[in-house]
């Protein structure tokens, strides 16, 4: 079996392949990726470059390919069968369950509801293109996953400041902006057979307020909806995942029900990261691995592995920091977590961090660290129980600013701050650091130093005070603006921080220089 993809996602279903008797060959760009440790075959290659996975996959002589928890690997994993002449989704039906513009074109044109969209190039007009959709609106990549790039829209404003970021997660530089639709949002798992889809599970999908709005923090089984929301749920569902072309295979629909009506948000043809096996699995006792190999191979997928074999109540709560339950910063110690698994109604429980590892607020799928299942009577008390064992981990964390050599001055020419009477450089350190600062320019803003940066990649970025936050996390995105009150000059260190979509942070020392004449001016003052 062929693997695109060998990151903590895939290990569960690596392991479950291996114990059905399968050879593993797991194909993944990051050479350390943990997956390798145990598949079989260890091919480091980013399953993008198509051509190399398709030689590395002839070599081996795979029998089938598989896409598990990863969008990015739907279309390669199609290209990949069809050269091999191995059983496949193929690449059409591939594209229209990952790029969003032609999926919304294909759900339109069948009457399948949905919100309404206009996609968005570099060269598009914002106003208009907001005016269509309305606001509040979402913006997305055209072609991303894993809640990257992803912004509620307010303004005209907000959608000038997003979209750059939008354009940087998409292979193909497009964005799509969204109506936003109000209501309780579903995901729907389920097992298509020449071309007939059968629902496996909808459960709730409840997510935090503020930035990371479209991470699915918490998943709710059976879903607390009236029946007759849930029944419509299961035909816009099934009639998404016929118009967009599965015949065979495991989709996931994700829908809200807003209104008088249920609508599609996204559609995916792949098992859905997020423990969504792991919910189906504990409440259902389906098992979705067995189900994916068995397509991969080309097999009929027989009725005992779709029918249930058993019905109970499941709640998932995964493990994040603000708004969660977790610290920020580099964790120097976990203690407790054999007492998270062992508790009262917990079916399972994982980490994936440990000492070393930099927990982030939640803003992306990411930013997940982990997460408790617990089982009870019904979802609400299934997720107390899975509250009250989450609560049984101890976690410190601690920030630590990696001395290295300053290199370069980065202010610009005129940067002074005049109502400070200071002046601030912004000092690179050097050691092979990523990110990196690429740019700045600093001014008083109302009372308040601004800093202005860039990036040479998208980063959460904020300014550090005496190593303390002095400034919430921005959005993830390669340039923006901190704001920081500072009427006063603080007596301690100042930085910049900046932290990439894989938890990787450098600091860039601020300098704050009053030059003589301002003590003169402003003696005792300051």
């Amino acid at each position: 079996m062929l693997f695109l993809g060998a990151s903590s996602s895939q290990m569960p279903a690596i392991r479950h392949a291996q114990a059905a008797g399968h050879r593993v060959v797991a194909v993944d760009g990051d050479p350390k990726a943990v997956g390798f440790e145990i598949a079989d075959v260890a091919v480091n290659v980013d399953f993008a470059h198509v051509a190399e996975v398709i030689a590395a996959a002839a070599v081996h002589g795979v029998d089938g390919v598989l896409a598990i928890s990863s969008d990015r690997a739907v279309v390669p994993a199609a290209a990949v069968a069809e050269a091999l002449a191995l059983p496949g989704i193929g690449a059409d039906v591939a594209r229209a369950l990952t790029d969003k513009p032609t999926m919304r074109a294909r759900l339109g044109h069948a009457g399948v509801t949905q919100p309404r969209a206009v996609v968005l190039t570099p060269d598009s007009e914002l106003d208009g293109a907001l005016s269509a959709v309305s606001t509040p609106a979402v913006l997305k990549p055209a072609d991303s996953a894993g809640q990257r790039g992803v912004h509620l829209i307010r303004s005209l404003d907000d959608l000038e400041q997003h979209v750059d970021e939008a354009f940087a997660f998409s292979p193909t530089s497009r964005a799509i902006l969204e109506e936003f639709v109000a209501g309780p949002e579903l995901n729907a798992l389920l097992v298509v057979r020449e071309g007939e889809p059968d629902l496996i599970t909808l459960s709730d999908r409840l997510r935090p307020a503020g930035a990371g709005f479209g991470v699915g923090w918490i998943h709710l089984y059976p879903s607390a909806l009236e029946l007759e929301v849930l029944e419509r749920a299961h035909d816009v569902a099934s009639d998404a995942v016929r118009t967009l072309g599965l015949l065979d295979g495991i989709a996931f629909v994700q829908l809200i029900a807003g209104g008088d009506d249920v609508y599609v948000v996204e559609a995916a043809a792949r098992i859905a990261a997020g423990q969504m096996a792991d919910l189906v699995r504990f409440a259902t006792g389906v098992e979705l691995y067995d189900i994916a190999i068995e397509t991969a191979l080309g097999h009929s997928v027989p009725d005992d592995l779709v029918f249930r074999t058993r019905e109970r109540p499941v709640a998932i709560r995964f493990l994040t920091a603000a708004p969660g339950l977790l610290p920020t910063g580099r964790v120097v110690s976990v203690e407790g977590f054999g007492d998270v698994a062992s508790s009262r109604g917990v079916v399972g429980a994982a980490l994936s961090f440990g000492a070393g590892d930099t927990i982030t607020p939640v803003r992306v799928d990411a930013d997940r660290r982990g997460y408790v299942a617990a089982t009870a009577d019904s979802p609400s008390v299934a997720l107390a129980l899975a509250e009250n064992a989450a609560r049984k981990l101890h976690v410190r964390t601690a920030r630590s600013v990696e001395a290295a050599r300053p290199v370069r001055l980065l202010l610009s020419a005129g940067a002074g701050v005049a109502a400070l009477a200071a002046s601030v450089a912004i000092v690179a350190t050097h050691s092979g650091l990523r990110p990196r600062l690429v740019s700045d320019t600093i001014r008083d803003q109302a009372g308040k130093l601004a800093v202005r940066y860039a990036f040479n990649e998208p980063v959460r970025a904020e300014i550090l005070v005496d190593g303390r936050p002095a400034t919430p996390l921005s959005s993830l995105r390669r340039s923006g603006q901190l704001l920081w009150p500072a009427r006063k000059l603080p007596a301690g260190p100042v930085a910049i921080e900046g932290i990439d979509p894989s938890g990787r942070r450098a600091v860039y020392t601020v300098t704050i220089r009053v030059p003589a004449a301002a003590h003169a001016r402003h003696r005792g003052a300051a």
